[in-house]
């Protein structure tokens, strides 16, 4: 009996022996195989951000939903970095990213405070970065590339030390360095605070626009430039100023020639003294004369022809602008007729052309329009040119030396009146002439020219800035740059800001983005733990 006890006794050990060790073996087997799905969903996870991360800086990741499209850029200045950037840029944020949120807060305050409580107006500053994150993305699919990095300068003062031998000005914080190579470009403070600004085209409904896309492709460009124009700006003669400062002071053409349209768009501007500095041609490409109201004498006159003329060399260029209110300048009207082109003293008007606004002499601030020719082409189709108080231009035949080419016109329904009030001219006149003369060095022409602009006025920063109203930035530049032989910039209208939109903000885009990208894979993980934690007890 004892026997048979053993016996079963052996048996049943046997058996529960066997059934652990099957248990064991089913745990092991699937506790292994739970490892192994819980490692291939990390593994998965992982590879799917690192190669969303790759995407992300070469294709759009993103769906801008917002109605005006504020997280996009232009198409310009996308093919701009897709097919003409072929350099490597660094852009330097001198703040946190975050800190753009609190300045749209503390502008929109502003305005809420300066309207008296009627408008709150919304001011997306948090939009900027996520704007600088695309010209990295773009860039990166064509030759060039934009590397962007942000640094709180109140907390590492010495992260611009770098750029200070190429840059005579100082760094602020809440600024953005543009650099390539040795060029160093900054948007100020003062300037990004600008980049969310008035729509002033709009006169019923106070609106934003953004006007930062304009500031950044401008300085990408002018610090990639391989070859810049180096500008003589006559501001003063023997120390005074040339121009009324008054008439300065109340429409900024001379800040907004030098400024807006020259220094932004890659035009290096060094202000002069007509009769004291020298012109030499081997430091200046060419000479801006805004609004003399003073006539200059034969010394300046032969000065300027000297450099015109560059010891047969030419290739040299001259932008006179005449100031409607001044007359008797009589050297001045000599030496732009031996170019072919006189400036008369009679002011065009247009009773169906015209520019309304407050000054009370509406038809004084005509629309005209440019002219292609073979030479100067590319302008926008129903380009519109406003030309305030404008002089009537002629072109002189006497002269069979130089040759000119009338490149800004008045629409056929124009007048002229000269100082008495007379009707002088009516129909198509001239508001803007080049005149240029040319000698050969074998098979190679080389040319200066003369471009005479009518309208003080048409420079000044309030109308170069309406970009979505009128031409004058993208007509003046396609002409300068022809005549200096300068690569087309890239204009950029400013875009409106709608108030209401179906996208997150660029904050709630980071949130969406944190829980992409951590917590839904953080999610994962803990059920393929729990799950291998309950196969490992069963």
């Amino acid at each position: 009996m004892s026997k048979e006890i053993k016996d079963m006794n052996s048996t049943i050990a046997d058996r529960e022996t066997s059934g652990a060790v099957k248990n064991a073996h089913r745990k092991l087997k699937y506790g292994s195989m739970s490892l192994v799905v819980l490692a291939l969903v990390i593994v998965a996870v992982v590879l799917i951000n690192i190669m969303a991360g790759y995407m992300a800086k070469r294709t759009p990741m993103k769906i801008d939903l917002t109605q005006d499209k504020r997280y996009e850029l232009s198409d310009e200045t996308i093919d701009y970095l897709k097919n003409k950037l072929d350099k490597e840029v660094n852009i330097l944020v001198t703040c946190p990213k975050e800190n753009f949120a609190a300045i749209g807060y503390q502008m929109e305050q502003y305005y809420y405070q300066q309207s008296y409580g009627q408008y709150k107006l919304d001011c997306p500053f948090d939009m900027i970065p996520v704007i600088l994150d695309k010209y990295t993305m773009y860039a990166n699919q064509g030759e060039g590339k934009i590397n962007v990095s942000y640094v709180d300068l109140n907390k590492n003062p010495d992260a611009t030390k770098k750029y200070a031998k190429n840059y005579s000005g100082d760094f602020e914080a809440e600024s953005i360095i543009v650099s390539s190579g040795d060029r160093v470009r900054v948007i100020s403070q003062a300037d990004v605070y600008s980049m969310i600004t008035f729509d002033q085209s709009n006169k019923s409904t106070p609106s934003m626009v953004f006007a930062g896309e304009s500031k950044i492709t401008s300085e990408i460009m002018n610090v990639t430039d391989a070859h810049p124009v180096k500008v003589a700006f006559a501001s003063t003669l023997n120390g005074q100023p040339i121009y009324n400062e008054v008439f300065e002071s109340t429409y900024g053409c001379v800040s907004g020639l030098r400024d807006q349209l020259l220094t932004k768009n890659g035009y290096i501007c060094t202000e002069i003294d007509l009769a004291s500095d020298d012109l030499s041609p081997d430091d200046y490409d060419m000479i801006v004369l805004p609004m003399p109201n003073v006539d200059f004498d034969k010394a300046i006159i032969e000065k300027l022809s000297d450099f015109l003329y560059n010891s047969e060399d030419y290739g040299k260029n001259l932008l006179y602008i005449p100031d409607f209110t001044t007359t008797g300048l009589s050297n001045i009207d000599e030496f732009l007729a031996d170019w072919s082109i006189e400036v008369t003293n009679d002011l065009v008007a247009d009773q169906e052309k015209y520019m309304q606004d407050n000054s009370g002499y509406p038809l004084y601030n005509v629309l005209s329009k440019p002219v292609s020719s073979d030479e100067y082409t590319g302008f926008k189709d129903g380009a519109q040119f406003v030309s305030p108080y404008t002089c009537q231009l002629k072109a002189l035949t006497k002269n069979s030396e130089a040759v000119t080419q009338s490149v800004i016109q008045s629409y056929d329904s124009a007048v002229s009146t000269d100082t008495d009030g007379n009707q002088a001219d009516a129909g198509v006149m001239d508001l803007g002439i080049v005149s240029k003369k040319e000698t050969a060095v074998g098979t190679s022409i080389y040319t200066s020219h003369v471009f005479v602009l009518g309208s003080a006025i048409s420079t000044s920063s309030s109308i170069l800035a309406q970009t979505r109203l009128y031409d004058n930035t993208s007509i003046l530049l396609k002409i300068l740059n022809t005549m200096t032989g300068k690569d087309d910039g890239v204009i950029i209208s400013d875009k409106a800001l709608q108030t209401a939109t179906i996208a997150p903000s660029a904050s709630q885009a980071k949130v969406l983005k944190n829980v992409v990208i951590w917590i839904i894979p953080a999610i994962v993980v803990l059920i393929g733990g729990y799950v291998l934690l309950r196969r490992k007890n069963k």
